[in-house]
């Protein structure tokens, strides 16, 4: 936020107008995005919804799409509720958002996310409102080329403000849980945002989280 401050000197009949900028935020007390020296391990793919770990996205520009084929299809209000999401939380980042409506599933050039939603035939672990996985990850250490992100249903994308979606889109581009940060934090902590891992899910990533981001991309 930009404020003008407007200080008057008379030297003569002369007024100056004086802008000054607001402050940069301060770095956090603490860094919550891979690698940690609590989470520090290689990205990998893996199979499914069990054992994935957050990864870092190749690039900032992220492609995303939404599953449209049965089971794991979202409906038109989860997408939409995908969509704002992004828009409010992910796009004011140093991230720039795109939809694929042609995705790509192999190469070198995968689309970045993919939304589902679970179903029996696409199931989650249970216990968990929502998961990310790396299904291809690229060459660098810490980055994956194609996140996965399943979320329960029904109506998973659309409860609490699209908190869930955050949270695990925060995994996708890199984003730890407060315990995984480094010092760690309390997992319900308000400076962890959306990552929030305490059931009490605040739909903002928060502008820790967005510091992280504009500092990795």
């Amino acid at each position: 936020m930009r404020r003008i401050l407007r200080s008057t000197v008379i030297i003569g009949l002369i007024i100056s107008l004086t802008a000054v900028s607001a402050p940069a935020q301060a770095a956090p007390s603490y860094d919550g995005i891979v690698p940690t020296r609590n989470l520090d391990r290689a990205c990998l793919t893996v199979s499914g919804p069990d054992n994935g770990i957050p990864c870092q996205t190749d690039n900032a520009d992220v492609y995303w799409y939404a599953d449209s084929n049965d089971p794991g299809e979202l409906e038109a209000n989860d997408q939409d509720a995908v969509r704002s999401m992004l828009a409010n939380q992910y796009s004011p980042t140093h991230l720039a958002i795109h939809y694929d409506s042609t995705p790509v599933f192999d190469g070198t050039a995968q689309t970045d996310i993919v939304y589902q939603e679970a179903e029996a035939a696409l199931p989650i672990p249970s216990g968990y409102y929502g998961f990310m996985w790396c299904n291809t990850q690229a060459p660098a250490y810490y980055e994956c080329d194609q996140a996965y992100i399943r979320i329960q249903s029904p109506d998973g994308y659309r409860i609490d403000g699209g908190s869930i979606g955050c949270h695990e889109t925060g995994h996708a581009v890199g984003l730890v849980h407060g315990s995984d940060a480094y010092p760690a934090v309390s997992d319900g902590s308000s400076a962890v945002g959306c990552m929030n891992n305490a059931d009490q899910n605040p739909p903002d990533l928060g502008a820790n989280n967005v510091y992280f981001i504009n500092a990795t991309y």
